[in-house]
């Protein structure tokens, strides 16, 4: 049989590796972590991170559409990610969570992550244009990678105010 030639140890990292492959859809290039991934309907959302991610340094862009037809990309020049970017934690007796928010010109993207008491999990992103919400967009699934906020905590991006989910 071909696997009795693989150490035990090494066979057993194998499988262990391909239980935790990310299977979120995503629009984030190989060489990127991605941080908030999901479909939205039949497009995608994603919060695409450079490894080297940290303060004034490193990459982090936003992406919406579909491979190979992306509609939305924040900010659509390099820039430090602490220019194009800012997050927050978020809650109240009902819910908990974290979110990133951009602009662009007067329309506003909050990507969120929150538990709600009772309800579980709800991961998507609020549109809001002059303070009114234009949209919530809902993720089909869990958006979130494995310890993707920690990246995001490690760059230190400005706080988001006010620190509210709107």
């Amino acid at each position: 049989m071909m696997l009795s030639r693989f150490p035990a140890a090494l066979l057993a990292t194998l499988i262990c590796n391909a239980a935790r492959a990310d299977t979120r859809p995503s629009l984030c290039q190989a060489s990127e972590v991605a941080i908030f991934s999901c479909a939205i309907g039949s497009k995608i959302a994603s919060l695409c991170a450079s490894p080297d991610l940290g303060p004034s340094q490193g990459s982090l862009a936003y992406r919406f559409g579909r491979k190979g037809a992306i509609e939305l990309i924040h900010p659509e020049a390099p820039m430090p990610p602490d220019q194009a970017f800012n997050t927050a934690v978020v809650g109240d007796a009902g819910f908990a969570g974290d979110i990133v928010r951009f602009s662009r010109g007067e329309t506003r993207y909050t990507l969120y992550s929150i538990i709600v008491r009772g309800q579980g999990d709800r991961d998507g992103i609020l549109v809001s244009r002059a303070g009114r919400k234009l949209a919530d967009l809902k993720c089909k699934d869990f958006a979130l990678g494995t310890d993707a906020w920690k990246l995001l905590y490690r760059a230190k991006l400005p706080q988001a105010e006010p620190a509210s989910l709107d």
